[in-house]
């Protein structure tokens, strides 16, 4: 009676508590799809139950590295923030929002499904289980590599060398002397290491020069915002850039 007894304690363990646990040490499951998000950005997730239950189901989600919402503007909270259990609707279909908080790394959100009756498929199997893998890039930042650069009127177009740091693309706006300018978009692609720091995270603005200047004048140029994936990040130190130009001199003749 006793290993009877001893033998159904065993068989509790393995479909509860310890069927979790042995699939928990594995998370997240490397085969999800693994997608870059920004720091701070929200995202939304569906999952698509079992089409042929007559009643939609119960749909139970846990995210890593995140906040769960009901909401595109990250206002109501669903659940505790990390798991929930929500019902599906008319076609057994369940969306929510993740906040992808907590400074940048790795996450994960997976959710699996409950039909109506209580039916789920065991614990222990890992195909109970829909799930995607992220990695957090830092908030996008933006700053000049410079606060000033002197500039000559007969220089031609020239640069101004703007770091930017997360994920891209980025939209950049700024002004020059106060009048805002047409936003940019700017791919991987566009960055180089323009301050030879040993990374590919700096912008070249290309402005036209100043030809014909016959006095010395300052024009000044300000990073208003910079974002990526649909948040808006912070701006860092010289976040104006001034320049002074310089008209050429032009020389008298030498009198004799």
């Amino acid at each position: 009676m006793k290993r009877i007894f001893q033998h159904i304690i065993l068989m509790i363990l393995a479909l509860t508590g310890a069927g979790w646990e042995a699939y928990a040490q594995t998370l997240p499951d490397l085969s999800w799809t693994l997608v870059q998000v920004s720091e701070n950005s929200i995202h939304s997730y569906t999952v698509t139950g079992d089409r042929n239950m007559a009643t939609p189901s119960d749909f139970v989600w846990v995210v890593n590295g995140g906040t769960l919402y009901t909401d595109a503007t990250a206002l109501t909270i669903a659940g505790d923030g990390t798991t929930v259990r929500v019902n599906g609707d008319g076609g057994n279909i369940s969306t929510l929002y993740i906040k992808w908080d907590g400074g940048p790394g790795a996450g994960y959100v997976y959710a699996y499904e409950v039909s109506s009756f209580g039916c789920e498929q065991p614990v222990v199997l890992q195909s109970k289980y829909t799930g995607i893998r992220v990695n957090k890039a830092v908030e996008a930042t933006a700053r000049f590599l410079a606060d000033a650069t002197d500039y000559c009127s007969d220089d031609g177009g020239t640069f101004l060398g703007i770091e930017l740091k997360g994920l891209a693309p980025f939209q950049l706006t700024y002004h020059i002397d106060g009048i805002p300018q047409t936003t940019i978009t700017i791919q991987q692609s566009d960055l180089k290491d323009l301050d030879l720091d040993g990374e590919i995270d700096d912008y070249e603005l290309l402005v036209p020069g100043w030809a014909g200047v016959t006095t010395d004048k300052n024009v000044v140029f300000m990073i208003e915002t910079i974002s990526s994936d649909g948040t808006v990040g912070t701006i860092g130190t010289f976040n104006t850039h001034t320049v002074y130009v310089h008209p050429l001199p032009i020389i008298k003749d030498i009198k004799f």
